[in-house]
């Protein structure tokens, strides 16, 4: 039976494992070549089903010296913890 190898680095290594795992789910029932917005709207659907928070198309300000030089939108902010862009 295969080890589980818990990073000590993680900060919520217990979240990181299952976003992840929802990530590979995704990825291999839907398989290669789908546009990035398809496979989205499958994680965004798969962590409702998972009962996790999120919040999806967040925007974030990218500012230099004290100025906004431009936007950046994370695909997903989950739990308040992680992000995703």
């Amino acid at each position: 039976m295969p080890r589980q190898v818990v990073k000590k680095d993680l900060i919520y290594p217990e979240l990181c494992y299952q976003v992840i795992g929802i990530l590979f789910a995704v990825w291999t029932e839907m398989g290669f070549g789908h546009k990035e917005k398809i496979y989205q709207n499958a994680v965004a659907q798969t962590l409702e089903e998972s009962n996790i928070n999120f919040k999806k198309e967040l925007p974030a300000k990218i500012q230099f010296r004290g100025k906004a030089v431009g936007m950046y939108y994370f695909d997903f902010l989950i739990e308040k913890k992680l992000f995703w862009r």
